[in-house]
């Protein structure tokens, strides 16, 4: 079903390329260290759906698809599916996070304070120009910036649901999960969810397809460790540094397996600093594992087939744009199909 089966296709598929290249040229003229400085937010979102942590690569695909982010998430995945794998970095612990910024709208007063940190949440969106005023913040060492999670002393006091780990750890990048999905595979898809999709579906289950309303616990901006087993000495040693975003979403009280009464959470982790993405995931998380938040029998946000299988950006957009490849086969058979039934049913009359 290729334009290669046409006469001419391959010619036809080169002068297409080229012409592609022709008119997005410039873009080979940007330095990547501008993309990477100046459109960070893009780079984080790319990075994140791409599944693969590479600012520079990042900002190669971002010129390669001439600003179009979904496809640039595109171009580093496939090359993602290139790379060689030499083994599992050790686990992430968010509460070791080295923060830029942390909120949180369920408590007013928190260990470390409020710390907004960079973001244009505050100002009023309008495209005026604005000085630069002399900035006014505070300074914090290394030591004051690393803070436990707001909900921590909730957890102390065993007041929070828990979900059941995953006995073995799944891993989505080599073989995709079948129903019933463990968690470590749900929370796998999401992560590399699409933010614009992940945003849409959580919508869905706050404006009425749904009853969560969440209460942001704890949302965090910062850098965290990478840390690896040296394949000759064995010893733990530190290979990079991620910039990460993680939040924690606080739902209603419900019991839990042992009949008590605790708070229900939803857990939100993605590459780079993406807050929208984070908090839309720790809503989908609440939906998909507390059935209290379900309106009706099957709502889109809580069904774990509808958010595996729809989420993830790069599985939609080849699936949709597939369509533009030649149908002729089965759009001139459905023609057939429709002209012989029309027939058909003249003849009986």
């Amino acid at each position: 079903m290729g334009y290669v089966a046409i006469k001419g296709g391959e010619q036809a598929i080169d002068n297409s390329l080229n012409f592609y290249k022709e008119i997005i040229k410039k873009s080979e003229n940007i330095k990547d260290d501008d993309i990477q400085d100046g459109l960070r937010f893009a780079i984080d979102k790319i990075i994140s759906e791409g599944s693969l942590y590479s600012k520079k690569l990042a900002a190669t695909a971002i010129k390669r698809s001439a600003g179009d982010l979904l496809n640039a998430a595109f171009f580093l995945r496939a090359h993602r599916s290139t790379c060689q794998r030499i083994g599992i970095a050790k686990t992430i612990d968010v509460n070791k996070m080295r923060l830029l910024r942390r909120i949180s709208s369920a408590f007013k007063d928190i260990q470390g304070g409020q710390i907004l940190g960079a973001s244009n949440d505050y100002e009023v969106k309008l495209i005026l120009k604005t000085k630069n005023e002399e900035p006014k913040w505070e300074d914090f060492e290394d030591k004051e910036c690393v803070l436990d999670s707001a909900l921590t002393p909730l957890r102390k006091n065993n007041l929070v649901k828990t979900i059941k780990k995953d006995e073995t750890i799944s891993d989505i990048t080599r073989l995709f999960p079948e129903p019933p999905y463990t968690r470590s595979a749900v929370m796998q898809v999401l992560t590399r969810g699409e933010s614009g999709s992940m945003l849409g579906f959580s919508y869905t289950s706050i404006r009425g397809y749904g009853d969560v309303h969440p209460t942001i616990g704890d949302l965090r901006l910062g850098t965290c460790d990478l840390t690896f087993e040296h394949p000759f000495t064995k010893n733990e040693v530190k290979i990079g540094e991620l910039e990460l975003t993680s939040c924690e979403s606080a739902g209603t009280f419900e019991k839990d397996e042992n009949n008590d009464v605790k708070l229900t959470t939803g857990f939100g982790f993605c590459f780079g600093f993406n807050e929208t993405k984070a908090i839309s995931m720790s809503i989908l998380d609440l939906s998909l594992y507390n059935k209290k938040f379900s309106v009706g029998e099957k709502e889109f946000a809580s069904d774990f087939e509808m958010m595996v299988h729809h989420v993830d950006g790069v599985d939609s957009m080849g699936f949709t744009n597939h369509f533009k490849l030649p149908h002729y086969v089965t759009f001139q058979t459905d023609l057939q199909i429709l002209s012989r039934a029309n027939k058909f049913v003249k003849d009986k009359k």
